[in-house]
């Protein structure tokens, strides 16, 4: 049964993937940023931990590179950097609840903005401020829209409570 999870979550990044780069791009022009790849890695680290997450977060990362022609290697180390902090804060105690969610997906949407604008402004990319701080204000607000969709798809629970597992004894 776990095989099957995983597939089917393997099956759901790549639908948020592809989603991703086909629209969410041209939803960009209008300033409506959403990162459904940040999302689907913070909830595939809840559900799977973090070897899992850091895993999916580095093959959703190169893949999401290759094809949206950016610098190839930042996103995977950006979204394996998330999973692994997510799953230092679990250990550290953070709750399951949402809350903890909306300020984790908060928190690392402006940690990945800065981020990756510091590393294109290494690579001599030209910064335009007026979207950068347009990014810092809304795209956490539309990810946190998104832990409502997608956190529910993926069965990861709002409240301490684990999911039901069938055992065997």
């Amino acid at each position: 049964m776990k095989i099957f999870s995983k597939f089917i979550d393997f099956f759901i990044l790549i639908f948020f993937l592809i989603l991703q780069i086909v629209f969410a791009e041209q939803l960009r022009l209008y300033y409506i940023n959403f990162d459904f790849i940040l999302v689907i890695i913070a909830a595939l680290t809840f559900k799977n931990g973090t070897t899992s997450g850091m895993i999916y977060g580095f093959f959703a990362g190169i893949v999401f590179d290759l094809l949206s022609s950016k610098i190839v290697g930042i996103s995977p180390l950006i979204l394996a950097l998330n999973a692994f902090i997510i799953g230092r804060l679990m250990e550290a105690g953070l709750k399951r609840k949402i809350q903890s969610y909306v300020f984790i997906v908060f928190i690392l949407t402006e940690i990945n903005i800065i981020i990756i604008n510091m590393i294109y402004y290494l690579f001599s990319y030209n910064i335009d401020f007026t979207s950068l701080g347009v990014d810092l204000l809304s795209k956490p607000f539309f990810n946190i829209i998104l832990i409502f969709i997608i956190f529910p798809l993926m069965r990861v629970k709002f409240s301490g409570e684990e999911l039901i597992e069938y055992q065997y004894k």
